[in-house]
């Protein structure tokens, strides 16, 4: 994982293999948001175009026409049920995104107090700059700042 040259008890690198594993889930849920937004919204506007076109302008403000027109509908019916579950899905999604994000910061937190170094140079120090670059330029996690 870390390479030969560094030299870390396994606990340490048990910690760092689990961090690198929560930013992969993360950025793979955060990259995945924008697509099911987008979808959601194309087929939330498709069944508003179909709501209007095949049942507002037919029903003529008739309220048990207008029930009865998307109840016959099978297309309506199908697609209302799909965006709503997708939303539903969606929002969902969402909130574990949420929740990854919050396990990933709290376990680099965790991370950074247990690879504390002090300001001189020496083999600990080392092992946490080569830990702390490796990390940054293979996941872009950043194990220097806590904030």
């Amino acid at each position: 994982m870390l390479g030969p040259t560094i030299n870390v008890s396994d606990d340490t690198e048990v910690l760092l293999k689990e961090l690198q594993e929560r930013k992969v889930k993360w950025d793979r849920m955060k990259k995945m948001q924008p697509i099911l937004s987008i979808l959601t919204g194309g087929i939330l506007l498709f069944v508003i175009y179909l709501l209007y076109r095949q049942v507002i302008v037919r029903s003529g403000g008739n309220a048990l026409l207008i029930l009865e027109l998307i109840i016959a509908n099978k297309l309506l019916c199908g697609l209302l049920l799909a965006c709503i579950s997708l939303f539903l899905y969606t929002s969902n999604r969402a909130r574990e995104t949420e929740k990854a994000k919050g396990k990933y910061e709290d376990l680099r937190i965790e991370v950074i107090e247990r690879l504390d170094a002090s300001w001189l140079k020496d083999v600990k120090s080392e092992s946490r700059d080569q830990i702390s670059s490796f990390l940054s330029k293979e996941f872009d996690i950043n194990i220097v700042y806590k904030t």
